[in-house]
């Protein structure tokens, strides 16, 4: 299995998103596409970021917008705080409820967090791309030191290509296959096998159950582990999912 890239064009499912990807350079991933597609309530956005920095702008970015903050960024009020762990910070959207959790667990681009998620019906991220204008025009370089008449002359023929944002979707080649036929599948390794052993008992209450590959992967992961790492129970999705 593999991920695939498309166009938001044909997913306008998703378009009510952008009020929550605006104003930071966060990604959404995860759970959350399966109520989306379902057409079920969304209680929660995972939002992701590349590096701490983002996830720093980005708490920044949410907490001027709830009550009692008195920063120079002060915004209109849409949020409330709504949590925080070593993990994530969450905010309340206070019209729909909707709870943002900004994740701070692990960082990278969109692909390399889906390939840290274990079932492919979670491996579908929406994020923005910088995209080059195909209309050919350039943006000239100005206010820049020159030594001779040449260079500045030889820049301003190069010019830089404007660029615009377009929303994409990045997801499993299986995921809307495993999601009609509510099945759990586990195509990579299993980091966390007691914490995925409990996601799928608790997915199984909605339906979704396990092919027998994957079965038979978390049983024989289960069996490599020692009685401390079946205590620790450690999880990718502590205070995320």
């Amino acid at each position: 299995m593999a991920l695939i890239k498309r166009d938001r064009e044909n997913f306008w499912i998703l378009n009510w998103l952008d009020e929550y990807m605006t104003g930071h350079k966060g990604f959404i991933c995860g759970g959350c596409f399966k109520n989306i597609f379902n057409k079920e309530k969304v209680k929660d956005l995972d939002i992701f970021f590349e590096n701490e920095s983002d996830f720093d702008d980005a708490v920044q970015y949410f907490d001027s917008q709830t009550p009692g903050y008195d920063g120079d960024d002060v915004r209109d009020e849409k949020y409330h705080f709504h949590y925080e762990n070593d993990n994530v910070k969450a905010y309340k959207h206070i019209e729909t409820g909707v709870v943002i959790e900004l994740c701070c667990k692990i960082f990278g681009k969109p692909e390399e967090i889906l390939n840290k998620f274990d079932f492919t019906i979670t491996k579908f991220a929406y994020y923005k791309e910088e995209v080059e204008d195909e209309t050919g025009a350039v943006v000239k370089r100005q206010e820049l030191p020159f030594e001779t008449l040449e260079d500045e002359h030889f820049l301003e023929e190069i010019g830089i290509p404007e660029t615009h944002i377009e929303y994409k979707i990045l997801m499993d080649d299986a995921f809307f296959e495993h999601l009609h036929l509510k099945r759990i599948v586990i195509d990579k390794d299993i980091p966390f096998p007691m914490s995925t052993f409990e996601r799928m008992l608790r997915y199984a209450k909605y339906g979704y159950f396990p092919c027998k590959e994957t079965k038979m992967k978390i049983i024989n992961a289960l069996r490599d582990l020692t009685d401390e790492q079946v205590e620790l129970s450690e999880s990718l999705y502590d205070g995320m999912d």
